[in-house]
């Protein structure tokens, strides 16, 4: 799993445009003996340093890379006259702002004169990259989000351990049977928490048949009724066992990398998560016994269409507009692309390849629970976000509102509106 960061844009100083476009004469360019990389999470900095100096060798430079970099000197570094040769961020959701802005490159020609193959990058993930028909970033690797279960607690419930819920409706119902209610009220197992380990509301939103904007981006759709429809859902699980209870168990429960965590602990039997889970650094650290299944997320009865519905998000990679030598960041970009590097990046942090060469490597296929994830990736219903120049202001938003209708009980529709009244206008301006 990579930390995925919100940022905030700040303004940009005035000429900052024009004097990006002042072109640079050619015999002015030179080659780059250094290139550096900009990565906001880092895991692992040692790993990461240890892969881009390959690169080095192969080409005579040095490549520093700089791991995590916090959202202020990310700021700091786009509008600066020292940017990164290449920046990596855990999302795409700055990356329309930042285009808009002038601060990252069009990528489309400069990839152009790489050996790139645009082609092999699997739809949904490069999906992201685009903003306003042109590509300004690359997903580099992607992650996506199945239902995990607890046989043993399927068991204990007379459940089927073997068979997960298919639909929506089913969850509902395995749920019931999954949760545990003390004789004084006191909730001790909970069958599922939607909004655990955090929100999935995009996840819910397309299963029920929408997104909360356009497929072009243009137009709001918060009061739409698949985002009425998600917020409502995700509701009873609150409301049915009465939202102070829900609340005061999941304050009992352990951090997210810990064997306390909610799931580890078999204190909730289903739960939202991604492939990274699956790898060596998660359940087999903190609850290697544990016994348990992966599958896609469930889908409305009415809408077997959907089945195998999931949204795609993570990594991106992009090259600032004030680099020195454009055309070496997008080389070095093309090589972060490769089969060979995308492939070991991958494997290093569990999570998934974004072209078809890269999932070809067979330590891909070694863990059966992982496929699942390749092959929600791989499935025609695989979507991604949709990002626009206002989208930390529109995330915030429905954070809020989620955090309402789930955890005080509010009716989402007049909250919806309010943001709805008050969004679309920013939007309209930032086109």
């Amino acid at each position: 799993m990579k930390l995925r960061k919100a940022f905030t844009f700040l303004p940009v100083w005035i000429g900052l445009s024009l004097l990006l476009a002042v072109a640079v004469p050619a015999a002015a360019v030179q080659e780059p003996t250094t290139l550096k990389v900009w990565i906001t999470w880092g895991d692992n900095p040692a790993q990461l340093q240890e892969l881009f100096n390959r690169y080095g060798e192969m080409h005579g430079v040095t490549v520093e890379v700089n791991a995590p970099v916090d959202d202020d000197k990310v700021i700091a570094g786009l509008s600066g006259s020292e940017p990164p040769d290449i920046l990596v961020t855990g999302g795409p959701d700055n990356v329309g702002s930042w285009a808009r802005e002038e601060l990252v490159a069009p990528l489309d020609d400069l990839l152009a004169g790489t050996d790139l193959n645009m082609d092999d990058i699997f739809p949904a993930p490069l999906g992201q990259c685009s903003y306003q028909g042109t590509y300004y970033c690359l997903p580099w690797g992607t992650d996506t989000y199945a239902l995990f279960w607890n046989k043993d607690l399927f068991e204990d419930a007379g459940l089927d351990p073997e068979t997960p819920p298919q639909t929506l409706e089913e969850l509902v119902e395995f749920a019931d049977k999954l949760t545990v209610v003390e004789a004084d009220g006191t909730v001790s197992q909970l069958g599922f928490i939607p909004d655990f380990s955090w929100s999935h509301l995009s996840l819910y939103t397309r299963m029920f048949g929408g997104y909360w904007y356009n497929e072009d981006g243009t137009q709001l759709q918060l009061t739409s009724q698949p985002v009425v429809d998600a917020l409502l859902w995700q509701q009873q699980f609150y409301s049915k066992y009465g939202v102070d209870q829900v609340l005061r168990f999941t304050s009992a429960l352990g951090g997210y990398m810990s064997p306390d965590q909610g799931f580890y602990a078999g204190k909730i039997a289903m739960m939202v998560d991604g492939e990274w889970q699956t790898g060596p650094n998660f359940i087999q650290q903190f609850k290697p016994e544990l016994y348990y299944g992966v599958a896609p997320f469930p889908y409305p009865t009415d809408h077997p269409e959907r089945q195998n519905t999931s949204v795609l998000e993570g990594s991106v990679a992009m090259i600032p507009s004030g680099v020195a030598n454009p055309q070496a960041a997008a080389d070095l970009l093309a090589w972060m692309m490769s089969s060979e590097t995308l492939a070991d990046e991958m494997v290093a942090n569990y999570n998934l390849p974004t072209t078809g060469a890269a999932a070809a490597d067979p330590r891909f296929h070694e863990n059966a629970k992982f496929e699942t994830f390749l092959n929600l990736m791989n499935d025609p219903n695989a979507t991604t976000g949709i990002y626009t120049a206002i989208n930390s202001e529109v995330n915030t938003a429905l954070g809020q509102i989620e955090e309402q209708v789930l955890h005080a009980g509010a009716d989402p529709m007049p909250l919806l509106e309010e943001a709805q009244a008050q969004l679309q206008p920013k939007l309209d301006a930032a086109q």
